[in-house]
């Protein structure tokens, strides 16, 4: 008789530790090539890695689809794979409590991933830019109806996204909704207010001119008074825009940090000894940003940060780690004494292979959105009517230009076009992005 057939439990424990052992590499490990595809400023080939997958529900999957698609271009595709997290999101809105239990014995990646709720407030902010690229801005409002309804749903003291409220403005004032935009504004200034502490932004000088500019164009004199005095802007006019319209350029800047995994001893009142956890962190300190700036008709603007991403997934992590901890600590006691039990009941041997078992499925949750950029940045100008040829330059550390991207844009007196393009790294040659009219957005207000 053979030693696997005397001992049978061991030969099942040996078995199952390889396969985790082959199986439970952390999800910041398993996405790492699409990232260095990504930072090389080649989404093509982050996407090729993506599509492997094959059809499925996973959250982190479709967002991160939905990202990589709209940087090629794709924005249906992109949409597609937005909605399928967003309905996935919906489904998980309660945890079971099977996963809950699954989670204590194996490790958080047992829990469904639904995404912080900065990420999922932002599947919407991604729809609406998708639909507005593709001309249907009226589908991009539907978005920021139910990005309203997600944020108020998490009780009295609504978990807000200051760009989601900014973006609700330019949107309703797009489609000439002002008493709209203007409640939106009025709640984007009051969200980057109460968040700054949280992710580092204060109210952006573009939307304190463009909350002060509606607010006089519909003769709101009380509150005008009232915010330009707020703003410290007292000697601001209202700009002349008869027979121009106003071109928007957001720039998708850089990658959302990702969560890496950090192993740590504590010890265990429980069982008197130290144990060691897995815990998700982020590096320290966040990487540094790159500026950019839209040069047009002699004139050069510097885009101003509208989202910080990266502030955003350091604030939603710290938040967790208490829960993360305490769950992290409960499931290490729990396999320890599974480990005693093994020894007990079948020998040393089995109490090794349980010991392989637990250390291999005991891994940190590093799962994120982690296509997304790590800022938002915007500008906003005011240009004649006609067909425009604009420069978003990108700017190293030392202030040389390191990429250019073109962009033409024809602009309609009275309308709006708002332009989205994402930057991870410098292009091998300038890039011309030739805006069809069917995908600009140019609604009369």
């Amino acid at each position: 008789m053979d030693f696997f057939s005397r001992y049978p439990v061991v030969q099942l424990l040996v078995l199952i530790s390889i396969m985790l052992l082959e199986g439970c590499a952390t999800s910041a490990l398993k996405s790492k090539d699409m990232r260095t595809a990504l930072s090389q400023g080649r989404p093509d080939v982050a996407l090729k890695e993506l599509e492997q997958k094959g059809e499925t529900d996973d959250v982190m999957v479709n967002m991160n689809r939905g990202i990589v698609r709209r940087m090629v271009g794709d924005f249906q595709g992109s949409n597609q794979a937005l909605e399928l997290a967003k309905r996935r999101i919906d489904e998980l809105y309660a945890t079971s409590l099977t996963e809950q239990a699954g989670a204590l014995m194996i490790n958080d990646e047992s829990i469904s991933f639904e995404g912080d709720r900065y990420e999922q407030v932002l599947v919407h902010a991604y729809k609406a830019l998708n639909y507005i690229a593709l001309g249907n801005i009226d589908a991009a409002r539907v978005e920021v109806l139910q990005s309203d309804v997600k944020m108020m749903e998490w009780g009295e003291a609504p978990e807000e996204d200051p760009f989601m409220r900014y973006l609700a403005g330019i949107i309703f004032e797009a489609l000439g909704e002002k008493d709209q935009a203007i409640v939106a504004y009025r709640k984007a200034v009051g969200v980057y207010r109460s968040t700054k502490k949280k992710h580092g932004l204060a109210v952006p000088r573009h939307l304190q001119d463009d909350f002060l500019r509606i607010l006089a164009e519909e003769n709101r004199w009380s509150e005008y008074k009232q915010y330009k005095h707020k703003f410290g802007l007292s000697s601001w006019q209202k700009p002349e825009t008869k027979g121009m319209g106003e071109l928007i350029v957001l720039l998708h800047n850089g990658l959302a940090p990702q969560r890496n995994e950090h192993s740590i001893q504590t010890w265990s009142n429980e069982l008197s000894l130290n144990i060691k956890i897995a815990l998700p962190v982020y590096a320290l300190p966040p990487e540094s940003v790159t500026q950019a700036r839209l040069s047009y008709l002699g004139v050069q603007k510097y885009l101003e940060t509208v989202e910080n991403v990266d502030g955003l997934a350091r604030a939603a992590l710290q938040s967790d780690m208490p829960v993360i901890t305490t769950r992290a600590i409960a499931r290490a006691v729990l396999k320890k004494k599974s480990e005693k039990k093994m020894e007990e009941r079948q020998g040393g041997l089995a109490q090794l292979a349980m010991f392989i078992v637990n250390r291999a499925t005991e891994i940190a949750d590093t799962r994120c959105w982690n296509t997304l950029p790590q800022e938002i940045q915007l500008a906003r100008v005011f240009l004649p009517e006609g067909q425009h040829t604009v420069q978003l330059e990108v700017l190293g550390k030392n202030g040389a230009v390191v990429d250019m991207i073109e962009l033409n844009a024809t602009i309609k007196s009275g309308s709006k076009t708002i332009l989205s393009e994402h930057w991870t790294a410098p292009r091998t040659a300038a890039k011309t992005v030739a805006v069809n009219t069917e995908a600009e957005t140019r609604v009369k207000f």
